[in-house]
Order: C-alpha cells, then structure tokens, then sequence
C-alpha cells in the first residue's frame, strides 16, 4: 500500500515559462545541445551538486571542463541568461490542486535536481514547505539522480518500505526508471507524449486521483 508519493520538481510540478528556456539558450551560446544527455549531466554536476549564490562559479567550472576560454563578457551574458529565468517558474495548472488532495491521504516528497538559487525560490513562492513532508534537493544532498543513493535515503528518511512509496516524474531515465531499478514504482507524467508506448503514464497530475495505489 503506497504510503508517501515521491514528486521530481521541474517538468513534473514546476516549470519555466520563458520560450526558448534559460538553459537551452545558455547551452546554445556555448555551443551544446541542452538535451544532449552527456551535456545535461555535466551540466548538472557543476550548477546542482553544491549550494552556489552566485551563477559565475559554476559557470567557469562548467567551461573549463569542457576546454572553453571564455571572455568576460561572454561570462557574463551567460550570467544573465540564467539571471532572467529565476522569476518565471509556474506550477502546471493542476499542480497545487492535485497535490492539496493527496496530501489529505499521502506523505509527499519531492527529489529533484536542481539549483540553489532557483529552488530556493521556488519553496519560498509556493510555500512548498507547507505541501512537501520532506524534500531532498540535490544541492543539499550531494546526490544527483539517478544515483540510487537518493532513493535509499529518502526511504531512510520516510521510514517505509521502499514497496510503499511511489516516484512520479517527467523523466523516464532519471525519475522512472531509476526509481524501479531501486525498488520504488514509478509512474512517467508524459504531458508531450513523447513515451506513448510506455505502460505506467499518465499526460496529467490529475489522473493520479483515480488511480488506486
């Protein structure tokens, strides 16, 4: 019996309005596809693993990985692509509503990979400590999924069996299926259909109020 609902933030709950997104256009500028998988996790490995302030330091620790010798001013355009994106996140239309009705019979969690900056406010727009019983970002953590580690510690946290929690998220490879590799069902929210073969989908947050876990 699923006892805590394990949400991925962004893509999943939470979005960034701005078309074309910050980050494509920061991976655009430096000549990289954002949807690259390679380039995503080396991404996400120097902007989400520690607590940053300011954008510059992982900026540079970016660049120089990838053998990049960036002028100052492209530094600092860089900067402003991913300043301009840190007041326009939304939550999808259904997102509060669905998660103010499973929070009557649920335990909600959130793991996501993410920022400091942006996260922290987004928690404090959406007053999501108030929604969320625990939330692992991964710059707290130091763990990026789909390290099955933050699995486990969430599990160690909600002090359930890893049978009685369930993880919804946009990603099939690092919510879903990392999710089950560890022993949590995964459910994929598809709202592109991208996966339309995929047994375990919904396309809205509002089909997990009839379903029966």
């Amino acid at each position: 019996m699923v006892k805590a609902i394990i949400f991925d933030c962004w893509g999943t709950l939470f979005y960034n309005e701005l078309n074309p997104q910050p980050f494509s256009l920061f991976a655009k500028k430096i000549g990289k596809d954002f949807h690259d998988y390679d380039y995503m996790t080396t991404f996400e490995k120097h902007f989400m693993l520690k607590k940053h302030l300011d954008f510059r330091v992982p900026i540079k620790s970016l660049l120089r990985e990838l053998n990049l010798n960036p002028s100052i001013e492209l530094i600092k355009e860089l900067k402003s692509i991913l300043d301009s994106g840190l007041n326009h996140f939304k939550p999808y239309p259904e997102t509060l509503e669905v998660l103010g009705e499973l929070k009557k019979r649920y335990k909600l969690c959130l793991i996501s990979n993410t920022g400091y900056l942006a996260f922290n406010r987004l928690k404090e727009h959406f007053n999501l400590d108030e929604i969320f019983d625990i939330m692992l970002p991964s710059y707290k953590t130091g763990i990026l999924k789909p390290n099955p580690k933050i699995f486990e510690l969430m599990i160690k946290k909600l002090k359930i069996d890893k049978n009685d929690a369930l993880m919804i998220g946009d990603s099939l490879k690092q919510d879903i299926q990392a999710a089950e590799n560890f022993g949590i069902k995964g459910i994929l929210i598809d709202r592109k259909e991208k996966h339309p073969d995929y047994p375990s989908r919904i396309t809205s947050l509002k089909e997990l109020q009839d379903l029966n876990f």
